[in-house]
C-alpha cells in the first residue's frame, strides 16, 4: 500500500484523536479553576491539567500536519478546524501559565 492511500485515514483518526482529547480537556477545565485552585493538592491539579493539555496540543498538531500534507498531495480543502483547535489549545495553554483560568 503506497503511503499517500493512507495518508487521509491517519489524517482522520489523528483529528478524531485531537477533538476527544480536547473534550477531555473541556471536562477537566474546572480542575484548575476557582475551586481547584482552593485545595491542597492545587499543584497536582496543574500537573494533571497541564499534561492533558499538552497531549490535546500534540494531537492537534499532528493532525494539522497530516491535514496539510494531504492537502499538498491532492488537493483536499485546508484543514481549518484542526488549525482552530491548535489555536484554542495554544490559548489555553497562555491562559492557564499567565493565571487567568484560576479566576
Amino acid at each position: 500500500m503506497p503511503a499517500n492511500t493512507s495518508l487521509p485515514l491517519v489524517g482522520t483518526l489523528l483529528t478524531v484523536a485531537a477533538g476527544l482529547s480536547f473534550f477531555f480537556v473541556c471536562m477537566i477545565l474546572p480542575l484548575v479553576g476557582k475551586a481547584g485552585v482552593q485545595t491542597v493538592h492545587a499543584s497536582q491539579n496543574f500537573r494533571a491539567f497541564l499534561v492533558a493539555l499538552i497531549v490535546s496540543l500534540a494531537f492537534s498538531v499532528a493532525a494539522t500536519v497530516a491535514k496539510m500534507k494531504r492537502s499538498r498531495l491532492d488537493g483536499s480543502p485546508k484543514p481549518y478546524l484542526t488549525m482552530g483547535l491548535f489555536v484554542i489549545n495554544m490559548g489555553l495553554l497562555i491562559s492557564l501559565f499567565a493565571g487567568l483560568l484560576k479566576i
